[in-house]
């Protein structure tokens, strides 16, 4: 009847009444099941929907019901924080209901009577899916992780915050459409996990915070120009080999070695951010301004925000002045410079050999070392000292 009389309204009316439907809904704190039909009932006069949140409620199919008990045909974007599900295959049930969902993202979400896991037919909404962010989710296991990302045929954003929890031993991020990644695995210690492997042939950018996992490799990844390392692992020439294309790179690593093998050049680096909370730290800097020659931005801080600084190894010089302090390096910025004997040393080779250094920022809190700073030679004429 409601529809034979909408039928009978004016074209304008009808998409001035059809424009008026919201396209976006945040649902709160409410019981999404397959035996109450409200919610169904609300979520149906809404065709237009382009974005739902589903914020702390709990979400059932249960029995024999229909696959798809409702349809979300134009959603695009889908919330899952802090959703209980229940009822068997109810999170898949969810998504076949999505046929054409470009992000998602899964935020503090448990099934009640099993782990998260999603079984999908080859050809499912997730084909079409580019954003998706796993947050503190307890997956069945290994093979779930994968199966999920394997649906993933067209995804380019992926973020991972892992929980100790999670189920998951080795996290593998085989994604071969992946452009940008975040992880973040630094809650709570596990001693079965060994971490990561991540095969991301075309990714373009990196951000990596991991002060848990003992175990990370990278495949081949020509394509990333911009990475933030954070790790806690030793794994000496498998940590930034791969990152030969890279162009702006910040790295905190406590690594004993040079964390790439010997021969590898990072042609295009451009801006160097490197984290001093190492006891080598200063030695990993000589090996990298050697091996980037078109270095032009340094920028050495605690980015890690550890308590304390461990005391320095000696500063070894490079045998040959690098490439990029004679014909590129314009920029040195120096957070939280104490003036011990090993940084004075490295910041006087710095400074003695920079040819084209415009500016040198030293952030200290004793006033004597900047009159030892402004003391040191520096064969840039046009270089500029300041003190913070």
């Amino acid at each position: 009847m409601v529809r034979g009389r909408l039928n009978e309204l004016p074209d304008e009316l009808i998409l001035t009444i059809l424009s008026m439907l919201p396209t976006s809904l945040h649902l709160f704190s409410v019981n999404f099941s397959s035996d109450d039909e409200s919610v169904a009932s609300l979520l149906r006069i809404c065709p237009y929907l382009e974005y739902l949140v589903l914020n702390q409620t709990r979400y059932g199919v249960h029995g024999d019901f229909p696959l798809l008990w409702f349809s979300l045909s134009s959603l695009k974007s889908l919330h899952l924080c802090s959703v209980i599900f229940s009822g068997n295959n109810s999170v898949t049930r969810l998504l076949e209901s999505c046929p054409v969902l470009e992000s998602l993202v899964i935020n503090q979400t448990k099934c009640d009577y099993e782990m998260f896991e999603v079984v999908l037919p080859p050809r499912s909404c997730l084909s079409s899916l580019k954003t998706l962010h796993l947050l503190s989710v307890n997956f069945s296991g290994d093979e779930s992780v994968a199966k999920l990302l394997e649906s993933c045929k067209a995804l380019e954003d992926l973020v991972i915050a892992r929980t100790k929890d999670d189920n998951v031993w080795l996290f593998n991020v085989t994604v071969p459409t992946l452009k940008r990644l975040s992880i973040n695995n630094a809650k709570g210690k596990r001693v079965d996990a060994p971490g990561f492997v991540i095969n991301t042939p075309v990714l373009e950018r990196l951000n990596i915070k991991d002060t848990v996992s003992n175990f990370l490799m990278f495949g081949y990844m020509p394509e990333v120009t911009t990475a933030d390392i954070e790790v806690v692992c030793d794994q000496s020439e498998n940590l930034i080999g791969s990152l030969t294309f890279i162009q702006h790179l910040s790295l905190c690593s406590p690594t004993s070695k040079t964390p790439y093998t010997s021969g590898t050049v990072f042609f295009f680096l451009e801006r160097l951010e490197l984290c001093t909370c190492s006891t080598r730290w200063a030695n990993l800097l000589g090996s990298i301004l050697s091996d980037a020659p078109r270095l032009q931005s340094i920028k050495l801080t605690s980015k890690c925000g550890a308590p304390f600084k461990r005391p320095m190894e000696l500063w070894t010089e490079p045998t040959v002045v690098p490439e990029c302090l004679l014909k590129h390096l314009e920029i040195l910025e120096w957070r939280e410079y104490d003036g011990t004997e090993q940084e004075r040393k490295v910041a006087a080779y710095i400074l003695a050999n920079t040819t084209c250094l415009k500016m040198a920022t030293f952030s200290t809190r004793c006033g004597d070392k900047c009159t030892e700073l402004n003391k040191m030679f520096r064969v840039s004429e046009i270089c500029q000292l300041v003190f913070e």
